[in-house]
Parts: structure tokens; sequence; C-alpha cells
């Protein structure tokens, strides 16, 4: 299943803060590959503004940047656009863009309900693969988005 990600909602980072520090971008990413490595999906970011860097983005995540227009109107124009939006599933925190992209015919996840998801995926990897090498630490990952797991 695709996911559709609202990056700098998620990480809580602006276009212009990333290109001081494009630090929690190239973690969001990189914790976005360890889960794609583990079967979780196919996983398309929409970051606001420009790529600071020009970096490459890692295995198994795609990446747009969606200047000049907002992430959000990008991700539904996009939706619009396409011959089957209810295959997509949006991850965003952000109430009206989930709105907007559930009008569309997406389904929405906020960060929560993913983290949630993965984790439960992560467990079922791990109980069928033993490679520490493809794991991604979740708790680390709830820490460093600065979600209480109690939450979940």
């Amino acid at each position: 299943m695709p996911y559709w990600f609202d990056g700098n909602n998620l990480i809580g980072q602006s276009a212009l803060a990333a290109v001081a520090d494009s630090q929690p971008r190239l973690a969001f990413l990189s914790a976005l590959s360890n889960y794609h490595r583990s079967g979780g999906g196919r996983f398309l970011v929409y970051f606001d503004g420009h790529d600071p860097n020009r970096s490459a983005a890692p295995p198994g995540v795609k990446v747009r940047y969606s200047a000049p227009e907002s992430t959000d109107e990008a991700i539904v124009r996009r939706l619009q656009g396409i011959q089957y939006p209810s295959q997509i599933i949006i991850v965003t925190n952000d109430r009206n863009l989930s709105t907007r992209c559930r009008n569309a015919g997406a389904s929405t996840l906020n960060w929560r309900q993913f983290a949630s998801k993965m984790q439960s995926r992560l467990a079922q990897s791990h109980a069928s693969h033993s490679n520490p090498d493809q794991q991604v630490d979740v708790e680390d990952w709830i820490r460093y988005f600065g979600f209480d797991k109690k939450d979940m």
C-alpha cells in the first residue's frame, strides 16, 4: 500500500528551518527507509520548499519537494489527478489536510496511528527475521518525534 507523508508537518520543521538544519529530514527519511526494508510499504514524502542539500533519498523512500506550492496543495492536487486515490494512505497530523484527502478519496492516518502500525509490523518482522541490521528502534523514534507511548 502506498503511503504519502506530510513531511514538514510530521517532523515539526518549516521549510526555512530545513535550510539551516537538514538533520530532522534526514533522520525521518532514514527511519522510513528502515521500516520499508521490513516490508512496511511504499513511501513518498512531500516536503515544503526545495531540497536545501540536493540529497538523494534513502532506499525505499521517494521524496518530492512542493515549491512553489505548499505540500498540502501538492498532495491534494496529486490525489485528484490519479485514477485510484483510495489506494493511497496519507500520513499527517494536519486535520484540515486529512479532511481534504479523505474528500479526494484517500485514507488517512495521523502519526500515532502510523507509528502503532509500524510497531506491529516491525514486531511481526522481528519474529520472522531475526536480523538486527534491518530493525528500527521504534522506542528511539517515538522519543525523537516527542510522542508518549501510552497514547499509542
